[in-house]
Parts: structure tokens; C-alpha cells; sequence
């Protein structure tokens, strides 16, 4: 549970700067500013706040300033509690970005209830030294980090300035309807410009490029990429660079031809002998392969095997079996974020392979059956995903394409109908999932700054904001009467226990 203690808990913390400052002011003209992400402060003319990453607010002097500075706050939530001055040496060389080089000079304990610490250090931004004051306090599981800094040669001038900024500093509730609208997409329709097997709707001015390579007769891929005119979001579908492979076996080895060889199966197919790779594997192999050399601190946020949607997919491809081929699927799915000219990026990548064994020729191949992948700016996921499913719901196969085909690749070509339809859920449920994610932790984030928190009466479902710092919360029926107590003790006999939300 969070028990930050509303304002007074954000003074208190503001306070302990003064350890660290004399009194004494700025002679820049100052005004109050209020933002609508929940913060305002007093500030001098020329000065920007803005929020990065949808988790740190920077307050920055104007670009053109001679003795340049800034304001860096950080709420932040814990697994675990952990110790304050801990957690600010693991942090502070992954908040590179910000505090470039970064070196201690001197810290100090300021308090033990919360755990705060005062911390002096030094960096290097541009080629430039800079100083930090920071303070960092932790409470079980909540903490927040504030920092004033400067160029060095000029910090001394302007550390009274910036802590009184600091000082002014506030949260509040953010506004109604925080964060920009989308503008509407139009979207036109792509057919595939090679053998018009399929078509599909895409954004209206986006680059599109792919359709169906055909590799040899019974080979052949559907792909296409999608780029937004900025180059920001790319959305992915498949990949005609990778290979059908073949398992390595006693056979291949005898003819010489190993792990890593080409072998020619008849018919213009050409299998690349490589052992098989689950969806989930493939899937990290390719990402690190193909994105992480391309951009800035590529990581992976989450990594998970979907032997529920392997069931799923599997029952679909089972028809396979009345030509003799035993085939198995296995999912994998990724999250990841990474860096691109300082901006934050993320991605969700979900690949499928397929193993088969063919009877007759006593033969094991494996495909990467289904490989979808979209990047784009943190703050456009939401639009990147929207796009995605879009695209794969209206995605159309050809009657006269499929009639073309032999019974089979008629056959297959049904089932990747189906698959799409699939996928098109996975994704749609990613994202609630996701957003779920982020509303619990932005109620979570206001609720710890304001010293605030969310109960519900499990019966009716009503719901109330309540002052934190209670171990049991009270609701009288028919009331909006809420009370808190420490112990399992009603506070009078009409209350009824209401659950605290998580």
C-alpha cells in the first residue's frame, strides 16, 4: 500500500533541499505555470516543462541559454522495497540519457523514515561537465527522484534558482482527455502485385511494398511491409528472406551435407539444414539478428511461449494429416523497446513455426509458418497496433488465385485464412492487456502522488478515492461515507469491509 501523505508529503520531501542551499533567488521574472499531464511550478520566462517517455518530466532553460540547466523528476514504482541508496547507484547509469558519464561526489542520508538521501554528482553532457544535486526518497514500494543540474563552471550562480523551482514544484490531478487524438486514417486497398493471391486495406500515403515470392513451384511466401511517411511505424507481415529448413539427419550427413548446408529436395526447393527453432526462440533469434544492430539499447521487455495458442493453431492445420504429414506448431511472442535518435521505441513481434513430417520420404521440415512484427514510437503504439489488425481483418484471398492451385496449397492457403483471423485476436488481446497494464499504473502513479487510494465494495461494485495510509477501509451503505481503520475493527456497526485496489 502507498501512504504518501498529499501535499505534505511532497513539501517535505522538497524541503530536505535545503541542506544543500542557502537562502536566495533569481532575478529572471518567474511565473506560475500549470501543465495539463498534473504538475505546475514557478518557472522563468523562456523555460519548457515537457514529460518524456510518459515518465520523466524535464524542465529545461531555453536552448540559446548561456549558463544552460535543468529540472528532472522521476516517480517511480518497486517490485520489492529496496533500499534508497541502492536503488539510486543501480539507476543512475540507466538514466544515461538524461546524465551522461555519471560519477558520485558525495551522498547523505537525510532521513530514515521514508529513506531519503541527498546525493551531489557530476557528468558529462555534450562534451561538457555538469553538476547534479539529487534527492531520492523511497516509501515500501513507491519512491520518487528529483535532481537539479547545471553546467558546472555555472551551477554555484544558479543552485539557488533551481531549488526554489524545485521547491515550487507540485502535483495534481491531469487534466481531462490528456494526449492528442489520432488523426483519422483513410485507407486504400493493395492487391499483391505479383500473382494477385490476396489484397488488403493500408493507410492511405503509407509505403507499402511485398506480395507473393514464389521461390519454386510448391515454395512460396506472402509478405508486405508497411512505413509511415515519417519512417517512424513499420509494420511487418511475414519475411521472404528466410529459408524452408530441413532437420539435420543420418542421411543428409552421409552425402556430406551438414548443419548450415543447402539441400536441394527436388522440384526447385531448396531446404536449408538447420535444427528447429520453437516459435519463441526463432522469434529472439531474429530480432537480435535483424533490429538490434540497426538501433540504440534494443532490449526485451517480456518473452513468453503460447502453448495455448500452439493448441489453438494446431487444431486449424490438423487436416494435414489426410496427406500424410504429421505437423506441429509452436508459438512465441515478444515485447521490446529500444532507442532511435533518443526516442523511445516499442515493439511486439509474435512468430510461428511449423514442423512437419512427411511420411513417404520419412522426411522432418520446419517453416516459420506466420511472422508478424510492428514498431513505432512509444507514444504511437496504441496506433500501430490499431493499424495492424485492421489490415489483417480486411486481408482477402484470391477464389480465382486459390482455384489455380493444386487441392493442397488450396487447402493451406484456407487455413492461413483462418490463422489471420487469429492472429487478429492475439493482437487485440496484447493490447488490452496492455493497456490494462498502463491504466492500473498511471491510477497507481496519481493515487501515490496525491496520498490517495482506490476502494471497492465488492458486493455493489461501487467504487471510492479515499486518503491512503489505512489497513482497512469501511463503507457505509447507502452512503458515501468511507472510514479507515488499522486494525479489522468496524468503526461502527452499519459498515460494511470495502476491498483496497491493487
Amino acid at each position: 500500500m502507498t501512504r504518501w501523505k498529499s501535499q505534505t508529503r511532497i513539501q517535505a520531501v522538497l524541503a530536505s533541499f535545503a541542506f544543500l542551499a542557502a537562502c536566495g533567488g533569481s532575478g529572471s521574472r518567474i511565473s506560475e505555470r500549470t501543465y495539463p499531464q498534473g504538475f505546475s511550478l514557478k518557472q522563468p520566462a523562456g523555460w519548457t516543462s515537457k514529460v518524456v517517455d510518459k515518465a520523466y518530466i524535464l524542465v529545461s532553460s531555453p536552448e540559446a541559454a548561456k549558463e544552460p540547466a535543468f529540472l528532472f523528476v522521476y516517480p517511480f514504482f518497486l517490485k520489492a522495497p529496496t533500499p534508497t541508496a541502492a536503488w539510486f547507484e543501480q539507476n543512475l547509469g540507466r538514466l544515461a540519457d538524461f546524465f551522461p558519464a555519471a560519477a558520485i561526489e558525495k551522498r547523505q542520508q537525510l532521513r530514515a523514515m521514508p529513506d531519503e538521501w541527498a546525493v551531489k554528482f557530476n557528468f558529462n553532457k555534450g562534451g561538457t561537465a555538469y553538476t547534479g544535486l539529487a534527492l531520492c526518497s523511497i516509501f515500501e514500494q513507491s519512491g520518487i527522484l528529483y535532481v537539479a543540474a547545471a553546467r558546472s563552471d555555472s551551477f554555484e550562480k544558479n543552485r539557488n534558482a533551481l531549488l526554489a523551482m524545485l521547491k515550487s514544484f507540485r502535483f495534481g490531478e491531469p487534466a481531462a482527455g490528456q494526449g492528442t487524438a489520432a488523426p483519422r486514417l483513410q485507407y486504400v486497398r493493395f492487391t499483391d502485385p505479383s500473382e494477385q493471391a490476396f489484397s488488403l486495406d493500408v493507410p492511405q500515403g503509407w509505403q507499402v511494398q511485398g506480395g507473393t515470392n514464389r521461390r519454386a513451384a510448391t515454395d512460396l511466401v506472402h509478405s508486405f511491409q508497411v512505413i509511415s511517411p515519417d519512417q517512424r511505424i513499420v509494420i511487418q507481415y511475414n519475411d521472404p528472406s528466410i529459408p524452408a529448413f530441413t532437420l539435420p539427419n543420418q542421411m543428409l550427413a552421409y552425402a556430406g551435407l551438414r548443419e548450415g548446408s543447402w539441400y536441394d529436395s527436388g522440384y526447385g526447393v531448396k531446404l536449408l539444414i538447420n535444427r528447429y527453432l520453437p516459435g519463441g526462440q526463432f522469434l529472439a533469434g531474429y530480432l537480435q539478428k535483424n533490429y538490434a544492430p540497426r538501433v540504440e539499447q534494443f532490449e526485451f521487455v517480456s518473452q513468453n511461449d503460447r502453448p495455448d495458442l500452439a493448441e489453438d493453431f494446431n487444431r486449424i492445420v490438423a487436416s494435414a494429416q489426410a496427406y500424410g504429414v504429421q505437423v506441429s506448431e509452436h508459438v512465441g511472442e515478444a515485447d521490446f523497446r529500444f532507442r532511435r535518435n533518443g526516442e523511445l521505441y516499442a515493439g511486439y513481434g509474435l512468430a510461428i513455426t511449423m514442423l512437419s513430417y512427411v511420411q513417404a520420404s520419412q522426411a522432418s521440415d520446419w517453416v516459420v509458418d506466420k511472422l508478424l512484427i510492428f514498431t513505432g514510437p512509444e507514444s504511437q503504439a496504441d496506433l500501430a497496433q490499431e493499424i495492424y489488425g485492421h489490415m489483417l481483418q480486411t486481408l482477402q484471398w484470391n477464389p480465382q488465385w486459390l482455384e489455380a492451385q493444386s487441392r493442397t496449397t488450396m487447402n493451406v492457403s484456407q487455413i492461413v485464412a483462418q490463422t489471420n483471423q487469429m492472429i487478429t485476436q492475439i493482437i487485440h488481446d496484447v493490447h488490452a492487456n496492455r493497456q490494462g497494464t498502463i491504466d492500473r499504473t498511471s491510477r497507481r502513479f496519481s493515487n501515490a502522488i496525491l496520498g490517495q487510494t482506490d476502494v471497492v465494495n465488492p458486493e455493489t461494485g461501487e467504487t471510492w478515492k479515499v486518503e491512503a495510509g489505512h489497513n482497512y477501509y469501511w463503507g457505509k451503505p447507502g452512503t458515501n461515507v468511507v472510514a479507515g481503520t488499522n486494525t479489522f475493527t468496524r468503526p461502527d456497526i452499519d459498515f460494511t469491509p470495502l476491498k483496497e485496489l491493487k
